[in-house]
């Protein structure tokens, strides 16, 4: 039986961990939702790219950003900045980076499709290395500032209420925005990347005291070695269940930001609700990051994540039978951003617990390497949903030059709500054979703290 988390009193002050969550999530949602809610469409309706093509397209993007998920775990783990601390320096080099990499992304050239389609592609992995190398860092930073599982939990919450403050005032903000700079993708993609990078230096002021000292940790002679920074040999033990289980997850976002323009468009018959639907579910998320962190401490974490995907995706399911117009879909979208959210929020929170775990083991510190285990997993769920519903719409004749039939209005309603629903109940199934023993974490935490201290 999981035990639950005890309350405990952080030894962050409660500004700091408010601040890691503006730095970090808060700026970098603009970044997210713009890319997850236009990528698709802007290849089909501003480059006018084939709805085969911009499938292909779509899914050679986003399955590379998995691999350079991957890879950015051993980059942070080996390239060290000593003067600038171990992670808190790759997030100012990795938002400078997005800050450059974003706006051509969304350059419209005027090439032909073939050309348009590659370039896109490249500059996508571009500006994938330096997100996910920005992302891990800061993840990764929850060690360093931690001392105990509500130092951890607490920046997760905040970094989720960031997240979620961020999609609210995207949602709000977006369109006029957009309109101000005459719809121009580029523009506006320059302005989410000027964001980050300003995000991303006050995270490094904020952290960097915090990243600088070098733990010694006492390792275990007879304790399996872990090559620093491999990848698949940290997939071992609880990293197997929460690794799939954390895919399927994030399936269910995946699916819901490809196909909510086309939703809204074609079955709702209303363009302007994708806005409206947006900020409802930032402010449901909103509060259900702050309820999440009252209901892991009365129920554990593990059984939050799992009874809370089982919900989600029973929400999921009624899109199908009462979501077909604007108002019942706004009234389940607000469900499902609430509970949803506790999944989300405890992604960070399971590879920070995973890391921990694998060091009291006596283990080679990898942490960065688990955290982009962590990122990998959102990546890899948001690609394999993408690309399932990109070649979906193409499947079913989907065509944003061609008549919409009802047929296709059907489709596209049973992806959007059978989908998600079916990756939301098997991720909690998965998640059942995750075992980690978070009172002995807590001991462990609390023995390391007192030596670091003493």
């Amino acid at each position: 039986m999981e035990n639950k988390v005890q309350t405990q009193t952080t030894a962050l002050k409660q500004s700091q961990i408010l601040l890691y969550g503006f730095f970090g999530m808060f700026l970098n949602t603009f970044y997210l939702m713009f890319l997850a809610y236009n990528r698709l469409f802007y290849l089909t309706n501003v480059l006018q790219l084939s709805t085969g093509v911009s499938a292909l397209v779509n899914s050679l993007a986003v399955w590379g950003n998995v691999v350079t998920m991957i890879l950015a775990g051993g980059i942070v783990d080996r390239i060290n900045f000593k003067k600038w601390g171990k992670f808190c320096g790759w997030a100012v080099i990795g938002g400078t980076a997005m800050s450059v990499s974003l706006p051509l992304l969304f350059s419209d050239l005027g090439l032909s499709q073939a050309a348009a389609g590659a370039l896109f592609v490249a500059l996508f992995v571009v500006q994938s290395i330096a997100y996910n190398c920005l992302w891990v860092a800061e993840r990764s930073l929850v060690g360093p500032l931690s001392h105990s599982a509500s130092d951890a939990n607490g920046l997760a919450m905040a970094a989720q209420q960031g997240s979620t403050l961020g999609g609210l005032i995207y949602g709000v903000v977006n369109a006029p925005i957009m309109a101000f700079l005459g719809g121009s993708y580029t523009m506006t993609a320059l302005i989410y990347g000027l964001f980050i990078l300003g995000g991303t230096i006050g995270m490094f002021f904020l952290t960097r005291k915090y990243d600088l000292p070098k733990a010694v940790v006492e390792k275990k002679t007879d304790a399996p070695k872990q090559p620093k920074g491999s990848f698949l040999k940290a997939l071992t033990g609880p990293t197997v269940p929460f690794f799939f289980a954390m895919i399927l997850n994030n399936c269910h976002l995946g699916f819901f930001m490809t196909l909510l323009a086309y939703f809204t468009q074609y079955v709702l018959n209303d363009p302007v609700i994708l806005s409206v639907s947006v900020t409802a579910g930032s402010v449901a998320g909103l509060v259900g990051a702050w309820l999440s962190n009252i209901i892991c401490n009365r129920m554990g974490k593990k059984k939050a994540f799992i009874y809370f995907s089982i919900l989600t995706g029973l929400l999921y399911m009624l899109i199908a039978f009462i979501g077909k117009t604007s108002i019942p879909f706004l009234i389940i979208r607000v469900a499902i951003g609430c509970f949803s959210v506790v999944g989300g929020m405890l992604i960070p929170v399971f590879a920070n617990d995973i890391a921990d775990y694998k060091e009291m083991k006596g283990e080679t510190d990898a942490r960065a390497v688990i955290q982009s285990i962590a990122g990998t997993t959102i990546r890899f769920g948001s690609a394999l949903s993408a690309t399932i519903a990109s070649f979906s719409l193409a499947a079913v004749g989907f065509s944003a030059t061609a008549e919409i039939t009802p047929a296709i209005i059907g489709s596209i309603t049973y992806l959007m709500a059978f989908a998600p629903a079916a990756v939301c109940i098997l991720s909690a199934l998965c998640f059942i054979f995750y075992k980690v023993d978070e009172k002995e974490l807590d001991t462990y935490r609390a023995e390391k703290a007192a030596k670091l201290q003493g």
